[in-house]
């Protein structure tokens, strides 16, 4: 399977909206309550270009299997001074257990430690997704710690563990 990561497409404000109406997506994610028109003005916001890094808040790819939209994935919460940023993504229901996930995660790291200066990505998952866990894992991230009590998701308080990925953990001489 071929998958590419796509540009941030506003055309696809529709299709946000339904994707993050997925049971498993809003019982794992503290969604800000959103309109077509909100994540519309959100894609329009964000880059897509790593060469524009210095001057970019955050980044948004749709990730796509063929025709097929298979999800997205993002770069935020991006500190310039450490070179640390986090990345989030989210696999719709019909492309999930197919390697999708850690096939754009893979993708989207080593496109941001070659295009960047960023040396360390950071996420940040529900203690409880076990699936979203294991994508993280098998991209190479290593668990570093569990926040205590972090997100409030639909009123409920919920732990969150935090994963690592350092650049040179993606160097061919440390493969």
């Amino acid at each position: 399977m071929n998958i590419v990561l796509a540009p941030a497409d506003p055309a696809l404000a529709e299709w946000w909206y339904e994707d993050r109406k997925d049971h498993d997506t809003r019982r794992f994610n503290p969604l800000a309550p959103s309109t077509i028109e909100s994540l519309r003005e959100r894609l329009l916001k964000a880059s897509s270009d790593l060469a524009e890094f210095e001057k970019a808040d955050s980044f948004f790819w749709s990730i796509r299997c063929g025709s097929e939209v298979a999800g997205h994935v993002t770069l935020h919460n991006i500190n310039k001074m450490m070179c640390t940023a986090e990345i989030g993504y989210g696999i719709s229901v019909n492309a999930r257990k197919r390697g999708v996930g850690t096939m754009a995660v893979r993708l989207l790291a080593k496109n941001v430690f070659t295009l960047t200066p960023i040396r360390k990505l950071i996420a940040i998952v529900h203690e409880d997704n076990a699936a979203s866990r294991k994508v993280l894992e098998k991209a190479g991230f290593k668990q570093e710690g569990l926040l205590r009590e972090h997100f409030v998701i639909n009123g409920e308080i919920a732990n969150e563990a935090i994963y690592g990925l350092l650049r040179r953990d993606c160097e061919p001489e440390n493969k």
